[in-house]
Parts: structure tokens; C-alpha cells; sequence
């Protein structure tokens, strides 16, 4: 789905949207984060942090992009957490 949100260099990608899902989900699994899919969301929970992963076209932009959403928990630990699985993805 197209939406507004902020994004940065590290969280978009020409590929196509399954290929950074299959990315999002290698780096999850590789992390030992708890996760369900549905379409290209993934909820996401990792010791108190539960979040949102979701892969959307960016408007106006021939690009795809990550949003990220914290559903609860730390707002210190999420923003670790989301460093660490951003270093590792490969978009």
C-alpha cells in the first residue's frame, strides 16, 4: 500500500516488495525475534517490545520502504532493536 511516513536512505529500496520482505523476515529470524505475517506486515515481539514491520510503496517515488510502528513496550529498547535489524538488512 502507498503511504506517508518518514523515511531514510537505510530503510528504502528499489528491489521489489517481496524481496525485502524475504529480507525482513532472514534478519528477524536470524535476531531470534518472534514473528506472525500477514500480506507484507509483520508483527514483531522481542523480550517486552512488541512492533510492526511494514514494507509500503513510497508516493511519488519509484522506491519501497520499511514503516515501523511500536505497538508497546521500551521506547529505549525498541530504538536499539530497530538499530541493530536495520544494520544487518541488505535493501
Amino acid at each position: 500500500r502507498s503511504l506517508r511516513f518518514t523515511f531514510s536512505v537505510s530503510t528504502t529500496s528499489t528491489k521489489e516488495p517481496e524481496a525485502i520482505f524475504a529480507e525482513v523476515l532472514r534478519v528477524l529470524t536470524e535476531a531470534n525475534v518472534k514473528h506472525e505475517c500477514t500480506g507484507y506486515i509483520a508483527t514483531c515481539q522481542y523480550q517486552d517490545v512488541e512492533f510492526e514491520i511494514e514494507v509500503c510503496k513510497l508516493p511519488r517515488l519509484s522506491v519501497n520502504g520499511l514503516r515501523f510502528k511500536r505497538m508497546s513496550g521500551n521506547s529505549w529498547n525498541y530504538k536499539h532493536l530497530l538499530s541493530d535489524l536495520i544494520g544487518k538488512m541488505s535493501l
